[in-house]
């Protein structure tokens, strides 16, 4: 029998540095009132070839997208001031034909380097994997299903395909199939999902349908969200594939707020993280207005500004109740909650 593509390696030793920085930024982070930064997300493009029904940002296609040298200043910023992680999202982020580079720079500074797509460009737009540390492909559903969710005719084939095509050229990126729980999908759909993954050697992550909290000048947005009840019969399924060892990159802590049905917590996630929109904007998290941007101005000169301090402190008070792994996950960790140090540490050993 082969060995796993997720088995542990050399590699995959970042990944520890990145857990202990984690908890040592949190613990920073907690005993002074200026935030400490360690996950750098930016959205490099609005554009999209999708047109999800739950997508927040669809209005925003339109957006004049940061430069390449404006992007590299940012990362090679981010680098210098002690960020550990480097996440590059859109929109979908392969329809710009720099976006090796823009991986090659985020890589060269030291940051785990990650991208979110969804996938339709994974064959012609490959030159990214040489340079990323992790993928993030959309896949809520196989087949013809998935075509309509994301309303592109072959794109599950696309990303199939392109798995395979960065499972055989890309040898050191770690592939994670994302799968949006909503209402568009049923259970049996989602163990497909499940099934596929384990089949092909790949790790798989869901998140969470938020779409009624969409902006009030988003245009087609529909509400796809799941009601608590059946959310919560679908991750108690979702925990026992897990149990029985299906590839779920889920945290515990994660599925277990979910099953209990809690809908408030205190967030930590913007103190911990920076996300900078393709225009070059910070948005607050409870209004997803901007409030300030990093255009033109270091990124350093920007996160000691009073304003994002207070702005990014003021989280702990939101009742949006996001339902988001990572905001989760990493709230719990800034609290240093046992619960989420130790579903963390499940997740990094295997």
């Amino acid at each position: 029998m082969s060995k796993s593509r997720n088995a542990m390696t050399f590699e995959r030793l970042k990944y520890y540095r990145n857990l202990i920085g984690g908890a040592m930024g949190c613990i920073q982070s907690r005993l002074s009132k200026n935030p400490k930064p360690l996950c750098f997300s930016l959205m490099v493009t609005a554009k999209c070839n999708c047109d999800c029904d739950f997508c927040f940002w669809k209005h925003k296609k339109e957006n004049n997208d940061m430069s390449t040298d404006e992007i590299k200043r940012l990362l090679k910023e981010a680098g210098e001031l002690g960020y550990l992680d480097c996440i590059l999202w859109g929109g979908e982020p392969l329809l710009r034909q720099d976006i090796a580079e823009l991986c090659a720079a985020s890589k060269k500074t030291g940051m785990y380097t990650k991208i979110a797509t969804n996938g339709w460009f994974l064959e012609t737009n490959p030159e990214f994997g040489k340079h990323t540390d992790l993928m993030f492909v959309s896949l809520d559903a196989i087949g013809q299903a998935h075509d309509d969710i994301r309303h592109l005719n072959g794109i599950c084939d696309r990303v199939m395909s392109g798995v395979e095509y960065h499972k055989i050229h890309s040898p050191k990126m770690r592939i994670y199939v994302c799968c949006t729980v909503s209402a568009q999908t049923d259970f049996e759909q989602i163990k497909e999902v499940a099934q596929y993954c384990k089949d092909v050697d790949i790790l798989l992550y869901f998140t969470v349908n938020k779409s009624n909290q969409s902006l009030e000048e988003a245009k087609n947005v529909k509400d796809t969200e799941l009601e608590a009840d059946k959310l919560k019969e679908i991750f108690i399924k979702i925990k026992e594939l897990k149990k029985q060892g299906y590839p779920i990159r889920n945290s515990y802590y994660f599925m277990d707020y979910i099953i209990a049905k809690k809908n408030y917590y205190e967030c930590a996630w913007p103190r911990l993280a920076t996300v900078i929109y393709s225009d070059g904007n910070m948005l607050r998290c409870y209004d997803r207005k901007p409030f300030i941007s990093v255009k033109d101005r270091p990124l350093k000169e920007v996160i000691k500004d009073p304003l994002f301090i207070n702005t990014v402190n003021e989280c702990k008070d939101c009742k949006l109740a996001c339902v988001g792994n990572y905001a989760l996950d990493a709230s719990g960790l800034w609290k240093l909650e046992w619960p989420a140090i130790k579903s963390l540490m499940q997740i990094a050993i295997t």
